[in-house]
């Protein structure tokens, strides 16, 4: 199928439906065919010509298209309930959509629009860039595969435990992404929690059973990611509205590919119609289960505006020795991107059930398990001995000069007071699995996916990981911290700052 732009027609705005091939010049006598584009055009009529260029893919499942003033539906519009003569102001900012003077993109150079948010991207202070802003994540995040019918309670009480983070995905082999919004609005209605203090992530996943059941419905993987997003953004809903009313507040905070396809063409059509949602109704974008090339491949296409702010992948020994390079990488993300700033972060998952011979297993992790406090009376006790200390610092370092040792409470190198420890866990301050939590997110800076079941454990989790973080801030909790550490260090390896 082919487009021309007749006289007296002009760009309006790009939607992400079945692709066409368009000509760029709207003089009929210089044109060029342009590389198949992953945007269907839409013009603005002249008076006495109609536009035809506006027909949706069939059978998709959209709400209810509004028309600007010139009678042209958009889709973007209607997403934010907006009314324009220009264009859509989001397809424009995100990138996606360029004004009527922008041609060079259509002609396969980037335009200006794109090359500016690039720059913003790479050379601007991470907090100045509109494409990807600030999103407050948190360290551990709660994990709703395979939660079946119970998923709605789960979050729920999750959320009631203190878990600010929330995963889910479109896939309803393994997720149910509407009962994880069912929960979530309990919690809102509820008063536990307002959006603005939650975290909120789901996933489009390539070859869902959704697209391969109906593949008529969904010709492209533009329409699918299309499909999927709206999907979501109806499901997650914060406020509820009536099944056939989309919330034009509603938003997601990262929606994650649930994997690259198999070529990457496909995943470069997929990530550029995603990032047509930046910001306006997606705050940033993720990919999970990719290795460092396909994910080098992905950035380094021009096309590519939004950059990835999460990878999510199976963080455990038998993947890639704990997926070191691409920790890397998001570390070297951080340093030079971002200025700085902790903006692309690496989340794991399968953390306990990947690592069962690991963690049980290494005698630092019982260590440290053994020597965190039991209560958070006791850290904050050690706090105050810390804070008397440092009030008298001055003596200290006199006193310290008339003694010969200077390990106090350590013992030949061993902490002292531990004992046996293979003894059992009631002597633990900590259970063995929260132990590892705490050098994976507090050391390695894993951000971890928690997906259990009990209420207590969902409590004790949350619990043990900030009494972990107050203690090893102690005098006598720094040392033992910092020795378990480099051997954590030592076993999955840790990127340079």
């Amino acid at each position: 199928m082919a487009l021309r732009l007749k006289r007296g027609q002009s760009l309006c705005c790009f939607q992400p439906v079945p692709q066409v091939r368009a000509f760029a010049n709207t003089s009929s006598a210089s044109t060029k065919l342009l590389p198949l584009l992953p945007y269907r055009l839409i013009v603005r009529p002249s008076p006495n010509r109609p536009a035809h260029a506006h027909a949706h893919a069939r059978g998709l499942s959209l709400p209810p298209r509004q028309t600007n003033t010139n009678g042209i539906p958009c889709y973007h519009c209607s997403l934010n309930n907006k009314t324009t003569t220009q264009g859509c102001e989001a397809w424009s900012t995100s990138g996606a959509a360029f004004s009527p003077i922008a041609t060079r993109q259509l002609r396969g150079t980037r335009s200006t629009t794109t090359m500016a948010s690039a720059d913003a991207s790479s050379n601007s202070p991470a907090g100045s860039d509109p494409l990807h802003p600030k999103v407050n994540m948190p360290r551990m995040i709660y994990g709703t595969a395979w939660k079946k019918n119970r998923t709605a309670d789960l979050v729920y009480q999750a959320i009631k435990e203190g878990f600010r983070g929330i995963d889910t995905a479109a896939m309803k082999r393994h997720y149910s992404e509407e009962l994880t919004g069912e929960g979530i609005r309990k919690a809102i209605r509820d008063g536990i929690v307002t959006r603005e203090e939650l975290y909120i992530q789901t996933k489009y996943t390539p070859h869902d059973d959704t697209f391969l059941a109906e593949p008529a419905l969904y010709p492209t993987i533009t329409s699918q990611v299309l499909a999927s997003v709206t999907s979501s953004l109806r499901n997650l809903a914060h406020a509820d509205s009536p099944e056939s009313q989309e919330d034009p507040t509603s938003y997601i905070d990262c929606l994650i590919m649930h994997s690259p396809f198999p070529d990457p063409v496909s995943t470069l059509e997929a990530w550029t119609a995603l990032q047509s949602f930046v910001p306006h109704r997606i705050r940033s974008l993720g990919i999970s289960n990719i290795t460092l090339p396909e994910l080098q491949y992905l950035v380094a296409d021009p096309r590519v505006t939004v950059y990835p702010t999460v990878i999510q992948n199976r963080f455990r020994r038998a993947e890639r020795r704990w997926d070191y390079e691409l920790r890397r990488w998001c570390a070297n993300q951080n340093s030079t991107r971002w200025k700085g700033e902790k903006r692309t972060r690496y989340q794991g998952f399968w953390t306990l059930t990947g690592n069962r011979g690991d963690w049980p297993t290494q005698k630092f992790v019982r260590e440290l398990a053994a020597a965190v406090p039991k209560t958070t009376q006791e850290v904050e006790a050690l706090e105050a001995e810390g804070a008397a200390a440092a009030a008298a610092a001055v003596t200290e370092e006199q006193r310290e000069g008339e003694q010969e040792g200077g390990e106090g409470n350590l013992v030949g190198g061993e902490p002292a007071g531990l004992g046996d420890l293979e003894s059992g866990d009631g002597e633990l301050g900590i259970s063995l699995e929260a132990a590892w939590y705490a050098l994976t997110i507090l050391g390695a800076d894993v951000v971890v996916l928690n997906g259990t079941t009990s209420q207590q454990h969902m409590r004790d989790d949350l619990d043990c990981l900030e009494r972990v973080d107050r203690w090893r801030k102690t005098p006598q909790g720094e040392k033992m911290w910092d020795r378990c550490f480099e051997e954590f260090k030592a076993l999955v390896g840790m990127p340079p700052s």
